[in-house]
């Protein structure tokens, strides 16, 4: 007896709706008791439950949830006619199904256009209430598939008030250097965390007028001439290896992430300039892995710009298989050298001998 009192919630555990504490108590710990070996009915069946939502029941306003514990405390179990009776009146606006792959996108704009951020702070009406677009977008991705309906519907008619292509400081003939800083609302800040960050927290389009300022006044500090052929860091005569983008170096007589020296070299040096041969000489061991994690150029796939952790670029670094090749043909050459020399010789002795006995 004395283990099952223990069980059972205590008068702060359960709602005060009855004026007897005592007789909700015990009334909740029979129900517990009763559905000790039957499993309570599931408004949602094997889709999700959403808390957020409210429906009217028996003429009051309560959340979704809350039918939890009305069919714990009114013995509704899974499975039964009341149970299926609740699930078909409240399924649709309680219930969901999770997306089996990619949930939907409020601000995919498609393959060929321009990436799009989400306008977190504008309100929007959606399931007939305010929502801001960066709920919104959550609740599409979580919800719904991007094929769906529902989905098709959601950017119709949010897209444009929700979803901005961001502004950004370089022009597509220029690009942006990742270490010049800039003052923004009297901070001082890198190039970049201007370009890919705040401009996304501003919210500033790239059709507004304020890029167009933003890009006036910072493009000649942040972006440079796009290399012909940009330096890359981890590669060697056509191989490539992977990055330790985290590992901290000194370089220009500054400590920096491998990463952060890649930006600095691909944005601005060319391939076969003297300072980025420079510092692969001088990074090369510290910054990529060793020969075990090479991968041939003809092996990458989808063509464009090298990630940072799996970069491309020819130098003329040796590799251990060049320099094996190479002074393998340099003793062979040496040994056909020695054996040539007598026979030459002995060419010459004849020669003279013939001519003076003519």
């Amino acid at each position: 007896v004395g283990k099952k009192n223990q069980n059972r919630p205590t008068s702060q555990a359960s709602p005060q709706t009855n004026p007897n504490p005592n007789q909700n108590q015990s009334t909740m710990g029979q129900t517990q008791e009763k559905l000790k070996s039957v499993d309570s009915c599931s408004l949602c069946g094997n889709s999700e439950l959403d808390w957020s939502k409210r429906v009217i029941f028996e003429g009051n306003d309560i959340s979704c949830g809350e039918f939890g514990w009305i069919f714990l405390s009114q013995n509704i179990v899974e499975g039964s006619n009341q149970c299926l009776s609740f699930r078909a009146q409240y399924f649709s606006n309680c219930c969901y199904a999770k997306p089996t792959g990619v949930g939907c996108d409020l601000c995919d704009a498609g393959a060929e256009a321009p990436w799009h951020d989400v306008r977190g702070s504008v309100m929007v009406m959606f399931d007939d209430g305010d929502t801001s677009c960066a709920d919104l977008s959550k609740k599409l991705n979580s919800r719904f598939e991007p094929s769906s309906a529902q989905c098709v519907v959601a950017k119709n008619d949010h897209f444009e008030s929700c979803c901005f292509e961001k502004c950004s400081i370089c022009n597509d003939d220029s690009s942006l250097d990742w270490e010049p800083t800039v003052f923004f609302s009297g901070q001082e800040v890198l190039c970049h965390e201007l370009d890919s960050k705040i401009f996304v927290e501003e919210e500033i389009a790239a059709d507004s007028s304020r890029c167009q300022i933003s890009q006036g006044f910072y493009a000649d500090t942040c972006c440079i001439e796009t290399p012909e052929e940009p330096c890359n860091l981890c590669t060697s005569n056509g191989i490539h290896f992977s990055m330790k983008s985290n590992v901290r170096v000194s370089y220009n007589g500054e400590v920096k992430t491998c990463l952060e020296v890649y930006h600095s070299l691909f944005s601005r040096q060319e391939q076969f300039s003297g300072r980025c041969t420079d510092a692969q000489n001088l990074l090369f061991e510290q910054c990529c892995e060793d020969i075990s994690s090479q991968t041939h150029l003809s092996d990458t796939t989808g063509g464009g710009t090298p990630s940072p952790q799996l970069v491309s670029l020819a130098t003329n670094k040796p590799t251990p298989e060049f320099d094996s090749w190479y002074m393998s043909l340099s003793s062979s050459g040496s040994s056909f050298m020695v054996s040539i020399v007598p026979f030459c010789l002995s060419i010459v002795l004849g020669l003279m001998f013939y001519i003076s006995e003519s």
